[in-house]
């Protein structure tokens, strides 16, 4: 009879993010390829979504972020993502800023009915 090589049952493991077998010394529960950082995408849409369009005409009117999801039926903490999305994508800095831009770009201005 051939002796048959065993590896050990707790060598072998499925990775938590792609679900690939892979090898690991220690208690690692995530293999090398998903460890590695992915790259940043740098180049978003500058087009602001309809969502983004109402969120930046409440800003424009100097509403809280909790009166803006109150308005949108969101949460305080979606409005901030919104924010932040969009801050990125017109490259302002703040709030002011924001508003100040939409005042001067007629495209990002919504309808008082769009917002109701």
């Amino acid at each position: 009879m051939n002796p048959i090589e065993l590896t050990p049952f707790s060598s072998l493991h499925n990775c938590f993010r792609c679900g690939k077998e892979f090898r690991a010394s220690s208690g690692d529960r995530i293999c090398s390829a998903c460890r590695a950082p992915k790259p940043i995408r740098q180049n978003l849409n500058p087009k602001l979504s309809f969502r983004e369009k109402q969120v930046v005409n409440l800003v424009t009117q100097a509403k809280l972020n909790k009166e803006i999801a109150y308005e949108l039926h969101l949460t305080e903490g979606t409005v901030k993502e919104y924010l932040n999305r969009i801050f990125k994508k017109l490259e302002v800095p703040n709030r002011t800023a924001l508003a100040v831009w939409a005042m001067s770009h007629p495209v990002a201005q919504q309808s008082e009915e769009c917002v109701a």
